[in-house]
């Protein structure tokens, strides 16, 4: 899993964590943030409201009451891009907790399109730069690109109180599904614990900068494992194409680019077709939504690849996606 998360963040600067409320998704976004950096500066868990309606709560916005001031959202996100923007050798982390209380589309749409674009985000109209109105010391541009160094992860409940996720905005990342088993809970009554995040806090801090310096690299993969991967990739495109349900360049590049950073991560107890196995899970089946009509063929189609390739993870979560098509309709989150 850790490896997974790792490198699903190096190959591009935003995830997604899915699954029940308490299963962990918040805990290891948190502890790897607060195990890689050296400062709590360095990073800021954000709980999302269920009243969010645009991107005020996370970049804050000019105040017309008081000329020549900016208010800042009070918990901290614009901080912690101001000083990743002034801090470009370390990483820096925004967790934003429970993202889809609110519709993530009106909050976080220009800056899901600034992390895939690299364009500004316009924050005020004003000639020069904004004091903030809370006195702090960092003054507010009146347009921000989001900085390299800055990773955000976004945990996701499954439940009837919050609004899934469009699959527009799933395929903008890699997507890591935490399921618990009658196992893992057994195994965690046999010796319950909680998370020392003091006792995490800046261990891995000596890697941060490398962590940002290969979140940039390009992704060259080894020749046999580059033409492995075309051919696994042309062989379920071509699959999919005929019942309408192909991914783009995007998807293709972003499996790439994981699939170099699993490399480098695992080691010599690297597998080829647990890369695999991951992006299938990660990036072709999370926006998979519909009517047993429509997505039948589609997951019979993934079932056959994932049996021919040992994509054994996959293929579970297919076969769960398949059950729940009986009653006519089924999801990735809902499987």
């Amino acid at each position: 899993m850790l490896i997974r998360f790792a490198s699903s963040l190096l190959a591009k600067r935003f995830l997604i964590l899915t699954g029940l409320s308490g299963s962990g998704k918040t805990k290891l976004a948190h502890a790897f943030a607060a195990w890689i950096t050296e400062s709590k500066d360095q990073y800021r868990l954000i709980a999302v409201g269920a009243d969010w309606t645009t991107n005020e709560n996370v970049v804050g916005y000019q105040d017309a009451l008081q000329p020549g001031t900016y208010r800042k959202p009070s918990n901290g996100a614009l901080d912690v891009i101001l000083r990743a923007e002034n801090d470009s050798a370390r990483p820096y982390f925004l967790i934003l907790d429970e993202m889809n209380l609110s519709h993530v589309e009106r909050y976080f749409a220009d800056i899901l399109s600034a992390v895939e674009s690299g364009e500004e985000i316009a924050l005020h109209s004003a000639a020069e730069n904004l004091k903030a109105s809370d006195d702090d010391s960092l003054p507010v541009p009146a347009k921000l690109r989001l900085p390299d160094n800055l990773f955000i992860v976004g945990t996701v409940n499954v439940d009837e109180t919050t609004y899934m996720f469009s699959p527009k905005v799933l395929d903008r990342a890699n997507v890591i599904e935490f399921r618990v088993t009658a196992d893992d809970i057994a195994a965690f009554l046999d010796a319950p614990s909680k998370v020392d995040m003091e006792g995490l806090a800046g261990k891995g801090a000596a890697f941060g900068p490398a962590f940002v310096v290969e979140s940039g690299a390009v992704a060259q993969l080894e020749g046999t494992i580059a033409a492995g991967l075309k051919d696994r990739l042309t062989e379920v495109f071509a699959a999919l194409a005929p019942i309408g349900a192909e991914f783009g360049f995007r998807t293709a590049y972003e499996i790439t680019r994981f699939t170099y950073f699993h490399t480098k991560l695992s080691g010599g107890a690297w597998q080829f077709n647990d890369a695999l196995d991951a992006q299938v899970l990660q990036k072709l089946l999370p926006k998979l939504h519909g009517s047993e009509r429509r997505l039948g063929p589609v997951l019979k189609v993934l079932e056959t690849f994932c049996e021919m390739h040992q994509c054994v993870a996959s293929l579970e979560k297919i076969r769960r996606m398949q059950d729940r098509l009986k009653d006519g309709f089924t999801s990735f989150a809902e499987a």
